[in-house]
This record gives structure tokens, C-alpha cells and sequence, in this order.
């Protein structure tokens, strides 16, 4: 069974070096835990030896020991290179009537869902290679992308320096409310001096006073809060 898709691989332009059965040749990283079982290949790239791809060749197993087995490579290619590697299963069963039925290839990693492919679909090692350098390059671009941004002279990022507090605009929140509140009462005690009486009743006054302090009060909240 294994020597049937070995082969296979060869006359799909694999060379003998890409073809890895023994995973202790590739780190630590490749090692299995305790529980899980080592695939059937990793095939690497021949020139820098960057894994590619995680094969797993099953018996005529059901489809519940087909998405088990699914499951087990998947978590080995993840495990072993993330989604810089992809994940195959291939079914062999000796009873099938047509070639299509004896060989049922399927991706299953890093999409992780059973992906049917045929013989002919199979990605040989150019292919392999190019989606690793996609899927690198990609990651690249998000890395970069997530960066911070530019610092300045003072240790601040250009996006820190758009959202800091504008420590003015507080001040003046607490201050200028509670100047208006005090030129009104000033003009209401020049105005009792010569009419003899307030221009203010005291409810209005109450009412000044009560909308100086709720204009005030959020201001010196946040301001009290960023110190």
C-alpha cells in the first residue's frame, strides 16, 4: 500500500530526496506526541529541505476512520509547519472496481475539511513549492501590515499622537463654565446695585449653577482619568 503511492509519487516528478519516511530526520519539531501516530510521508523541498507536505496513506477504512485519520494528519501538519505545509489522506483500496475507487486522494489540511482530488489534481512538487512561497509571502505582508507605527522624538507613535488626550480641551472643560458662572454672578450684583434688585431669580440661579456643574463634571472625570 505504501510502496503503491511511493511509486506513484515518483512518476508524478517527485524526486527520491523530497520523499521523507523517517520524520526524526526533520527536529524536534516533527516528533509525534504520545497518542498520535508519525504520516506515511513528508514530502520537502529537495533544495532547502522547508517542508511541504504531510501524507498519510489508509486502508479501505469507513468514512468515521477516514475523517479520524483526517484529523490526526491535519493536527501532525499543523504541528510540524502550520499552514506553510499542506495535508493529504489517501485512501487504497485493493477491492475497488474502477482505478478512481483503488486510489481516493484527499487534501485535508490547512483548510481542514476532506477536499476530494483525483489523480491528475494531485499538486506535484512545483506546485507544492509555489503554494508554500504564497502562503509565506502572505504572512509577510500581514506581519508588515500589523506593525506599529513610526515613532517619533518623543517616544510617541503617529497613531498614539492622533488619540492622545488634548489635555487644552480638558482644561478649558473644567474652567469655563465655572468663569461664565462667576461673570454672571458679577453682572447680577453690579445690576442689584443700581436697580436695587436681581436680574436672577433664585430658581435661575439654582439652574446656572447645576448647568456650570454638569458641564464641568465629565471634563473633570476624563481629565482626572488620564492623569
Amino acid at each position: 500500500m505504501d510502496d503503491l503511492i511511493y511509486s506513484f509519487l515518483l512518476q508524478s516528478g517527485f524526486p527520491r530526496a523530497s520523499i521523507v519516511f523517517d520524520v526524526d530526520l526533520l527536529g524536534p519539531t516533527a516528533q509525534v506526541n504520545s497518542g498520535m501516530s508519525a504520516p506515511t510521508f513528508v514530502i520537502v523541498d529537495p533544495d532547502t529541505a522547508d517542508p511541504l507536505a504531510v501524507i498519510e496513506v489508509v486502508d479501505s477504512v469507513d468514512l468515521e476512520g477516514l475523517k479520524q485519520s483526517a484529523i490526526e494528519t491535519g493536527a501532525y501538519a499543523s504541528r510540524l509547519a502550520g499552514k506553510f505545509v499542506q495535508g493529504f489522506v489517501v485512501r487504497v483500496d485493493a477491492g475497488g472496481r474502477t482505478e478512481a475507487e483503488q486510489v481516493q486522494f484527499y487534501r485535508i489540511w490547512p483548510n481542514s475539511t476532506l477536499q476530494s482530488l483525483s489523480a491528475k489534481s494531485f499538486p506535484d512538487l512545483g506546485s507544492l513549492q509555489v503554494s508554500r512561497k504564497l502562503v509565506v509571502n502572505t504572512t509577510a505582508r500581514e506581519m508588515s501590515s500589523a506593525a506599529s507605527a513610526p515613532v517619533d522624538d518623543d517616544g510617541f507613535s503617529e497613531l498614539d499622537s492622533t488619540q492622545a488626550p488634548d489635555d487644552g480641551k480638558f482644561v478649558a472643560g473644567l474652567y469655563v463654565p465655572a468663569l461664565l458662572l462667576l461673570l454672571l454672578i458679577l453682572l447680577d450684583g453690579l445690576f442689584s446695585s443700581f436697580k436695587g434688585e436681581s436680574f436672577l431669580t433664585v430658581s435661575q440661579s439654582i439652574l446656572a449653577l447645576g448647568a456650570a456643574i454638569l458641564f464641568t463634571l465629565p471634563a473633570a472625570i476624563r481629565y482626572l482619568r488620564d492623569q
